[in-house]
């Protein structure tokens, strides 16, 4: 018999077993290590992490916050879910642990007045997507995430002194997208408290414009490589001999442990926007290095508007499906707000 109780900090040693027997992504593989599972939970006001256990063994884990959020123009509230994990070792049990996971988050969000249930999953995982469709989700949109390596070179670009102004573009150019938070400043106000928020970075020239956001929570969170694919293992073994020599990118290899710069709200505007971009991502690529970072992930939601990509060369895409719950109203439709405690 499955059982479900909320997790408390005293499980840490549970539940990082349960993250390192959950690898995620396929051609990419990699593990999370944390120095607290809690991290991104501490990151919203309300937030419970659920535990399911069989025979008292802890089977699976998943974590869900309360929080507002636009959708049709509308503030409403929703559930956030997150940090899905189980044991493969205990593959029946996983999947009558899963299953009332997911039916203890339905069941708490929708006493709690949420309108629906939304998470981000991995394109190539296939089994939590069927098991979230199985239960009556639907994917309602997704976006990608382009990993690039940082390297060596010259900073010449400093963070906005104020973030708060630049902070207020983003939500006069969003506007009241689906899934953006009403206050998008208490999200940076709360990044820069715990440490995460690196700062705003933008250009102008003429009547174009570049802007980027960065989150650095390496301190509490790093990804440890599993696998990648074989390109990028043929051109790690003559790339990174050189990158101690030249402004060359250190690709990642199998056993390395990462620390990654998230790169979010990334806006463009004017014929020369994406030129912008690129500088900005080049500055943040050699201050990454400089900082200790390996690699800069930059979000990208599907159908963005406000996003015109500049051409890059050496990076890999991930994809990520957002699937949604309906509990008491209409869902989500892209393109869909990234708030940068989902990702």
């Amino acid at each position: 018999m499955v059982t479900i109780r909320e997790a408390t900090r005293a499980d840490e040693d549970v539940l990082r077993r349960l993250e390192d027997a959950s690898p995620q992504g396929h051609g990419s593989r990699v593990s999370t290590e944390r120095t607290t599972f809690f991290y991104r939970s501490d990151l919203f006001p309300r937030a419970r992490v659920l535990l399911a256990l069989e025979r008292g063994r802890a089977v699976g884990v998943m974590a869900y916050a309360l929080k507002e959020v636009f959708v049709g123009g509308e503030p409403v509230p929703v559930a956030y879910f997150y940090d899905l994990r189980s044991d493969p070792a205990y593959r029946r049990s996983m999947k009558r642990g899963l299953w009332e996971l997911w039916k203890a988050v339905r069941d708490e969000a929708m006493a709690s007045g949420a309108r629906f249930v939304y998470g981000h999953v991995k394109g190539d995982n296939v089994e939590a997507i069927r098991v979230f469709t199985k239960g009556g989700g639907q994917v309602v949109g997704g976006f990608d995430v382009l990993l690039l390596p940082t390297r060596p070179g010259r900073v010449r670009l400093s963070p906005l002194p104020e973030w708060r102004d630049a902070v207020a573009r983003v939500g006069e150019a969003v506007g009241r997208r689906d899934l953006r938070t009403p206050d998008v400043a208490e999200v940076y106000a709360r990044g820069k408290e715990l440490g995460y928020l690196r700062g705003v970075f933008r250009l102008e020239r003429g009547t174009s414009f570049a802007q980027a956001s960065v989150w650095d929570s390496s301190h509490v969170h790093r990804q440890r490589v599993l696998a990648v694919p074989r390109l990028f293992r043929v051109l790690a073994e003559g790339v990174n001999p050189l990158s101690q020599l030249l402004p060359l990118p250190r690709l990642p290899i199998p056993g390395q442990t990462l620390a990654l710069w998230h790169v979010f709200d990334v806006m463009v505007g004017g014929r020369a926007g994406p030129h912008l971009l690129a500088e900005i991502l080049t500055d943040l690529r050699h201050r990454g290095r400089a900082e200790g970072a390996d690699l800069l992930a930059l979000f990208h939601s599907t159908a963005d508007p406000l996003v015109r990509l500049p051409r890059i060369l050496l990076k890999e895409t991930l994809t990520y499906h957002t699937v949604a719950l309906p509990l008491a109203g209409p869902l989500p439709t892209p393109p869909l707000y990234l708030d940068i405690r989902d990702l």
